[in-house]
């Protein structure tokens, strides 16, 4: 069975890989390198899965939405980890046999069997999910209301179950090495945001001003719809930063991770998120409470006073920090005035989305997964998309077909869609693509384009991280329709985008650049093809503009309303999708992680409280947040929660301080 789990790992990440938009043959290299190397050395993706967390997804380059590279790395992992478990595990059980030895890591019963059951929900909700959208149909570029959201939102969970097994394996050659190489890519990987955080500030609002209307995203392209991919990363990262700082005893080291704990306290600051703000300052003072109890406990000569006197100005450094974000700017002040309207809003929002559960199917077995954004956008009062797109191809000689195609039949193009009914609404919706190489001076857009009533199309290149644009130059279009014989029929369009100099001040010239298309009017659409954006060496610079290879690098994002895609409550996302059932078996698989964590009389300071602690700040941040939503970080979330169920070294024996 390992063997056929290996294999299929490896096949799955191969296709994966060879289907890549951009880099196929190098991810194909990659994947199987990385499988590879984790079969040699089993341990190493403890570290480099949490560490490379934040990086491996570059959809607003690549324009998958379903998929992305952090699945290349599980799938690889997998494969590696599967085949050395299939190598190891018998030699291991003759040992374990022959010392008497019970197996390391073996859950209870009682969780296995939530386990189990919380898997075949999600098998129940995917079906569910499937069938809600019509019936499964395969997309490389699935958007939201596809079949294969279902599939997106599915997969951490199902990753995370498969490697359950993997982690009881680690258990039994060693478990709390392998928690410590788990928490310190946990550490590694809040180093990446917080210097991602650091670039994004500098390039856009500006490090020290706290008044732009600015929320920092860092790498988490999952935003460019909104939701809290950020906030629950940061609140589930927060306590490991603190083990690091406690666990170590090298004033150099201890030097470097108190620099990451400033910066990783002005990332969580400069989100602006009053949900991120309670999930990781709560669990955070929690532990340094028992920190301080403990202290005291202790014999004068053992305690280290170069620490006590560094902590103190840590301390301080983090209020100043504090300070100065509340106090020095008024973005947040704004904020914190509109709680009691946010919090009415907000209300509003998860009751519209308690309306979707319309029968008792509905009630036990959910919406199914992923099917939260379509449902909401088509039920709940003014919950509409801003806008949408979808990909079309013309049929092939034979099938019925009312479009006129200047090219070949089967020659694709892209029907973009302004609000149904909302004009506050109109331009918040654009297919968006990644551009390079810019010209400092106007630019210009060609493209073909059909309309069948007047229609304004926006178009617009933008100094853009995700959702702010600083610097444009834009411009807007009334499109008249051309009719030959009644219909509507494809017509050149050219526009010349006016607006900012994009000439280089200094290192600035690496911010992100973001070419976009939106219809902007009401009920309204149009279909362009051909897209050609030029600069002043007439360069081409946009790729896949005939969309002959699908939605490969066109990336759709939203602006200021996020409405319809998240409901921002993690367990009212569980029920609406997936059913109370498995809501209730969530929160028993929770609290039964929390009772594995604390149950143990020996059980040891260094890693158990924090683990319950990013635990605990998962759950504070989804009061007001959606997470299972986003799958990398939910998939993080997940196994943290299976390393808590293992009773077993994984979370019972001491870390010794470095």
């Amino acid at each position: 069975m390992k063997w056929f789990v290996a294999l299929a790992c490896l096949v799955g990440g191969s296709v994966l890989a060879w289907h890549h938009p951009l880099w196929s043959a190098l991810c194909l290299v990659a994947l199987w390198l990385w499988a590879d190397l984790v079969f040699w050395r089993p341990g190493v993706w403890l570290w480099v899965v949490p560490a490379a967390l934040p990086v491996m997804n570059f959809s607003p380059w690549t324009g998958w939405l379903v998929f992305e590279e952090f699945d290349l790395l599980l799938l690889g992992t997998l494969a590696g980890a599967y085949a050395r478990m299939a190598v190891t595990t018998r030699a291991n059980s003759a040992i374990r046999s022959a010392n008497n030895q019970p197996s390391i890591g073996q859950p209870e019963r009682g969780l296995h069997a939530l386990l189990l059951a919380m898997a075949v929900m999600a098998l129940l909700g995917l079906w569910r999910g499937f069938a809600g959208a019509g019936g499964f149909r395969f997309d490389w570029y699935a958007g939201y209301t596809d079949a294969l959201n279902s599939w997106r939102v599915f997969k951490s969970l199902s990753f995370a179950l498969l490697f359950f097994p993997v982690l009881r394996w680690h258990a039994s050659r060693g478990g709390a090495c392998a928690a410590t190489r788990l928490a310190q890519g946990m550490v590694a990987g809040m180093a990446v945001v917080t210097l991602a955080v650091l670039w994004e500030r500098a390039a856009f609002p500006g490090i020290f001003d706290f008044s732009a209307n600015y929320r920092t995203v860092a790498l988490f392209w999952e935003m460019h719809v909104g939701g809290a991919a950020i906030d629950v990363y940061l609140a589930m990262s927060c306590p490991f930063v603190l083990w690091a700082l406690v666990t170590t005893r090298r004033p150099v080291v201890w030097l470097m991770l108190a620099l990451l704990a400033v910066l990783t306290a002005y990332a969580c600051l400069t989100t602006f998120s009053r949900g991120v703000y309670l999930a990781v300052a709560l669990p955070v003072l929690a532990l340094v409470g028992m920190l301080w109890w403990q202290r005291r406990a202790l014999p004068p000569g053992e305690r280290l006073a170069w620490r006590e006197r560094a902590n103190g100005v840590l301390s301080m450094l983090v209020l100043l920090e504090v300070v100065a974000a509340l106090v020095g700017g008024s973005f947040m002040a704004e904020r914190l005035t509109r709680s009691e309207a946010d919090l009415s809003s907000r209300v509003d929002h998860w009751r519209h989305g308690l309306d979707l559960l319309a029968s008792p199917a509905d009630w036990l077995l959910g919406k199914g997964l992923g099917r939260l954004p379509a449902n909401y956008a088509a039920q709940a009062p003014k919950g509409e998309f801003p806008g949408a797109v979808r990909h079309r191809t013309k049929p092939h000689p034979g099938q019925p077909d009312q479009l006129d195609r200047p090219d070949q039949p089967g020659s694709a193009f892209v029907t973009l869609y302004g609000p149904k009914t909302q004009p506050k609404l109109s331009g918040s919706f654009a297919l968006t693509q990644r551009v390079a190489r810019v010209s400092g001076t106007s630019h210009q857009v060609l493209l073909d384009v059909r309309v069948e009533e007047n229609t304004r199309i926006e178009f617009s290149v933008c100094e853009r991280h995700l959702l702010y644009d600083r610097r444009c130059q834009a411009t807007r279009v009334r499109v008249k329709p051309v009719r030959v014989q009644g219909q509507a029929v494809w017509q050149p369009l050219a526009a010349t985008l006016q607006g900012d100099d994009f000439a280089n001040d200094g290192w600035h010239g690496a911010r992100l650049m973001m070419f976009s298309v939106s219809v902007v009017d009401v009920a309204r659409a149009a279909d362009i093809d051909n897209v050609m954006l030029m600069g002043q060496s007439a360069t081409l610079l946009l790729n896949n503009g005939d969309f002959s290879a699908g939605m490969a690098q066109w990336f759709p994002a939203a602006q200021s309303n996020f409405l319809p895609w998240h409901l921002d409550n993690f367990y009212l996302e569980v029920l609406v999708e997936r059913g109370l059932p498995t809501l209730l078996l969530f929160l028993a698989v929770v609290l039964g992680a929390m009772v594995s964590l604390w149950r143990r009389p020996d059980r040891p300071l260094p890693l158990v409280p924090f683990i319950a602690a990013s635990l605990a700040a998962v759950l504070l941040v989804g009061v007001v947040s959606s997470v299972m939503d986003v799958p990398r970080v939910a998939y993080m979330f997940m196994l943290w929660l299976f390393v808590a169920i293992q009773n077993s070294a994984v979370v019972a024996r001491a870390l010794q301080p470095a």
